[in-house]
Parts: C-alpha cells; sequence; structure tokens
C-alpha cells in the first residue's frame, strides 16, 4: 500500500482492540487495531473513486501491516464486484492468494469476493489447482470460498436459507442407519444445490495441510449439515476425512443451536 494510505491507518489505530485482536490472530503481520468497519468503509470509498486498481496493483510484499493486507483483500473484492470483469477477478485473486497468511485476511477476503457466486462454473475450475497444494491457507481460502460463494446459493442463483431447527426427522430423510458399504450406493435425493455433491467430493479425503485447512474443512462440513442434514448425514456415514478434522466438524455441528438435541446426541455418538 501507498504511504498516504497507511498513514491513514495509523490515525485510525487504537491499540487497545490491536492487543485483543492480535490475541485472535497471533500469526498475523504487526497489527495497529483498526477496526473493519472502518477498512470497509475505506475501501467502499476506493472503490466508489475508482482509485481501487491503482492501490490493488502496489506489491503485497510490502504490505507491512495486516491491515494493510486486509483492505488489499477488500479492494478486490468490493472492486471486481462492480466492475463484474471475470477474468481480471482471477488475475488479482491469483496475485493476492500468496499473500494470505492468517485466518482472518482469508475469511473477509472470501466474503468479499461475491462475483464469485456470478460465475460459479468458471470459479469450480480454477479453484481445483489450489485445492490440490499442500499449502493451509490456499486450502482454506477455497474451502471457506465453496462455504460462501457455493454452498449458499440454488441453481437459479437464490440464497437458500439455513434451517432453523433439524430434527431426527430431517437426518433420517429417505435415508436409513446402514453400513459405509450401503451408504456408498445410495443415490443423493435432489438437494437444489448443484454443487453440493461436488463439495461432498473435495471434503471427501485427508486434509494434511495444517490447522486452519482442517478447521476450515469441518467448518464446511458443519455448514452443509445446517442447511443438507440428510445429504450430510450420509456423507458422513462414509467420509474419507482424517479423524481431527471429522471429529471437529462432529463438533461444530453440536455448537450450533439448529440441531435438536436428539441429533447431537447421535451426532456425539458418531465421533472416531
Amino acid at each position: 500500500m501507498t504511504q498516504e494510505i497507511r498513514t491513514r491507518l495509523l490515525l485510525m489505530a487504537d491499540a487497545q482492540y490491536g492487543s485483543f485482536s492480535k490475541s485472535l490472530i497471533p500469526e498475523c503481520k504487526p497489527l495497529l487495531g483498526v477496526r473493519l468497519p472502518a477498512l470497509r468503509k475505506m475501501a467502499q470509498e476506493f472503490v466508489k473513486n475508482k482509485e481501487w486498481k491503482e492501490l490493488v496493483q502496489t506489491d503485497g510484499a510490502d504490505d507491512v501491516y495486516f491491515e494493510e493486507a486486509m483492505l488489499r483483500g477488500m479492494l478486490i473484492g468490493y472492486g471486481t464486484a462492480k466492475e463484474q470483469d471475470n477474468e481480471e477477478a482471477m488475475r488479482m485473486f491469483d496475485k493476492f492468494v500468496p499473500f494470505v497468511d492468517n485466518w482472518s485476511v482469508c475469511d473477509s477476503f472470501c466474503n468479499s469476493m461475491t462475483i464469485v457466486s456470478a460465475y460459479r462454473e468458471e470459479w469450480w475450475e480454477h479453484l481445483q489447482s489450489f485445492l490440490a497444494f499442500q499449502k493451509e491457507f490456499e486450502v482454506r481460502l477455497s474451502l471457506v470460498l465453496l462455504l460462501s460463494q457455493f454452498l449458499k446459493w440454488d441453481d437459479a442463483g437464490r440464497k437458500i436459507p439455513r434451517r432453523r431447527v433439524i430434527t431426527e426427522a430431517d437426518i433420517m430423510q429417505n435415508i436409513a442407519w446402514k453400513s459405509k458399504k450401503q451408504a456408498q450406493n445410495d443415490s443423493p435425493e435432489d438437494s437444489g444445490n448443484p454443487y453440493l455433491e461436488k463439495i461432498f467430493s473435495v471434503l471427501d479425503r485427508p486434509f494434511t495441510q495444517g490447522y486452519y485447512a482442517q478447521m476450515a474443512a469441518a467448518w464446511l462440513t458443519a455448514e452443509c449439515f445446517v442447511m443438507f442434514p440428510a445429504q450430510t448425514m450420509r456423507f458422513l456415514i462414509k467420509s474419507g476425512m482424517d479423524d481431527f478434522t471429522y471429529n471437529k466438524a462432529l463438533s461444530k455441528i453440536c455448537e450450533s443451536r439448529n440441531p435438536a438435541p436428539e441429533v447431537k446426541a447421535r451426532i456425539k455418538s458418531m465421533k472416531r
């Protein structure tokens, strides 16, 4: 980022908030303590004034502070969403990915990349190379994009609501308790989401890239369960996840308020 941007960030810094945030993101660059709403407002200002491309074209390796990386990701997300130039969005995405080194920048960037939901087929193909890497945050970034821009949309592009309550009847819909071999032969009912089974295929493997990739996979699995409980239960029965990620997914499901107590009891009984 430019020195002018850095000066603005320093003026907005809150040292006490920075110390608190640092305790949650210990692996990040030096942290000033600028609150996210202020960063979003700044990013939106630059996009509105058409200054964002010039800022994004500066070298990400020169970013000194956590907030500079966060702002860079927001500029890419908001700017590409406004212009709807998917090829440019992919180029900027690829250039920024190597500088994503903590969960906070990763997740904020993914949530801002709303252009992905308008070009899901192209982005699905684009993300496969990142999912194949053995780099922790490249895998996490891809998984969080699947959660924020693929999982929550139906084939008509409408947002799918999360279920408020998940009962035994919901998780047993069109499925009986079966062996792993029997579950593999089931034909899943139509979920309304054309990417759900593809997402399960991505999750159906051990995650060895590191803790933050594993937690993203667990989070994505838990969100699948809240939205598509019967299909996700079928996946869990036959899941090829490593034990740590699988058990974390079960824990995250149980942390949710949505499953009924008897559903949580069943989920807990599935721990490896």
